[in-house]
């Protein structure tokens, strides 16, 4: 077997692992939710980490890759992101109730 077929199969084994692992915590595919694109801007270094990671096989493309790594860094933290949730509904709720109580009390 030739060395680039080596390097071939061994990033492919990679990149299956890494989405494998991903699709465990997001649940089986048919159940996977709806997906969404998103732009965002990155700093030469990290385009430079990505694109690594593209050339070597690991992910397909650049979208690919920084969907796992949003993915695996949100799920890491999911807990917390849950709780920020939470209370981020009840300060909406409160500021709701505040402005019903100022527009009851400028009518009166």
């Amino acid at each position: 077997m030739t060395k680039e077929k080596k390097q071939n199969e061994s990033s492919k084994r990679i990149r299956e692992e890494i989405l494998g692992m991903l699709e465990l915590e997001l649940g089986k595919k048919d159940e996977s939710p709806q997906m969404f694109s998103v732009m965002t801007r990155l700093s030469s270094e990290h385009i430079d980490t990505i694109d690594t990671l593209v050339r070597l096989g690991i992910f397909k493309s650049r979208s690919e890759a920084i969907a796992a790594i949003v993915i695996k860094t949100l799920n890491a933290s999911s807990e917390l992101f849950q709780q920020l949730k939470d209370h981020a509904n009840e300060q909406e709720k409160l500021e709701q109730r505040v402005k019903e109580l100022a527009i009851k009390a400028l009518l009166e």
